[in-house]
């Protein structure tokens, strides 16, 4: 029995193997697509769909004949109509975990980074002011304020495997922990030995707020002014996880205004940043390019994952990283296919 697998998105980064497509009777098809009739006209035929940011609705769902799984590249899968796959039999499954250390250790370091206050003191270095701790320039406009580490308090907001990864490497650095997540159950802060606490409570008392929560639109905006206001004047802002989270002018406006002392950012809003943008301009914000969750290890897995995904449905089983197990009677009732409960 043949298949044929669909790839709707270009991605330079995540190139696949056609060869293993073939050795497992799959026809690989490589065609960028934008629009829901681009998508409709590429993949209709298809029982494997690749994707990732592209308009998997529920009229292009509905198109998807002979479509059993949709593979999103990415974590963030909100472009994907999950309740019309699900009424569909179709499983939609993503990457999960491939980058979980990676995007630990970059957080680990922004908080670092911010600590000691690493980037602005390197860009003075490199504006020749070596010798100005003498002249007091750096003793007094980019030292202080500045604390140790240890005893100091990180918020997480979210508490999935990313924050969990974290936790041992703020402990290393004597960080007290402490998280917010009303849908992790109360267990697994118990097995971590990490306090959960009310968001308002996080925001209060942490040193550095650090976000990794799955993304809703129901959370865009959940760090606005008023926010930023119940933040410590000392406190950092870190965020991996979606730039939606935050309010970017909110942001601007309370690093500006001395609300919170500074900010390091792995993604903004907007996908491509130029060097107009207004946070580009302020001393206490460290960006870097949405990289958190490179790593050679990384991009290997993300680059297999699709074609492991596809052979556990062909040979039978259940994804691995399934988005929906709620699909799995739909799934069964529409292809009349005895799965393995694994």
């Amino acid at each position: 029995m043949s298949f044929k697998v669909v790839k709707v998105v270009p991605d330079p980064f995540i190139p696949h193997n056609e060869e293993d497509y073939r050795q497992i009777g799959a026809e690989f098809v490589s065609q960028p697509c934008e629009t829901e009739d681009e998508v409709i006209a590429a993949a209709h035929d298809a029982d494997f769909v690749i994707t990732f940011k592209r308009p998997i609705t529920r009229k292009v769902i509905e198109k998807l004949d002979r479509c059993k799984m949709i593979f999103n590249v990415g974590t963030g899968y909100e472009s994907i109509d999950l309740a019309a796959a699900t009424e569909h039999g179709i499983c939609v499954t993503y990457p999960g975990g491939y980058c979980t250390e990676e995007v630990a250790e970059h957080a680990m370091s922004l908080i670092l980074a911010c600590a000691r206050k690493v980037l602005r003191l390197d860009r003075a270095v490199r504006d020749g002011k070596w010798d100005s701790y003498e002249k007091r320039e750096i003793r007094f406009k980019i030292l202080p304020p500045m604390f140790p580490l240890k005893g100091q308090t990180l918020g997480l907001i979210g508490f999935g495997r990313i924050s969990r990864s974290l936790v041992p490497k703020a402990r290393g650095f004597e960080l007290r922990v402490i998280a917010f997540d009303p849908y992790v159950p109360s267990n697994i802060f118990e097995e971590c030995d990490v306090e959960a606490v009310a968001f308002d409570y996080l925001l209060e008392h942490s040193d550095f707020v650090s976000i990794h929560a799955a993304f809703t639109p129901e959370a865009r905006h959940m760090l606005g002014m008023a926010q930023f206001k119940q933040m410590k004047p000392t406190a950092y802002l870190i965020n991996c996880a979606r730039g939606e989270f935050i309010d970017e002018s909110a942001l601007y406006t309370a690093l500006t205004q001395g609300d919170i002392a500074g900010a390091a950012l792995d993604v903004l809003q907007t996908g491509s940043v130029g060097l107009e943008h207004p946070l580009l301009q302020l001393e206490n914000v460290l960006i870097t390019p949405h990289t958190a969750w490179y790593s050679e290890q990384s991009v290997d897995k993300v680059r297999r994952r699709p074609y492991e995904e596809i052979v556990r449905v062909i040979n039978g089983e259940w994804p691995q990283w399934l988005i929906n197990p709620e699909v799995k009677e739909n799934f069964k009732r529409r292809w009349g296919t005895r799965l393995s409960k694994k």
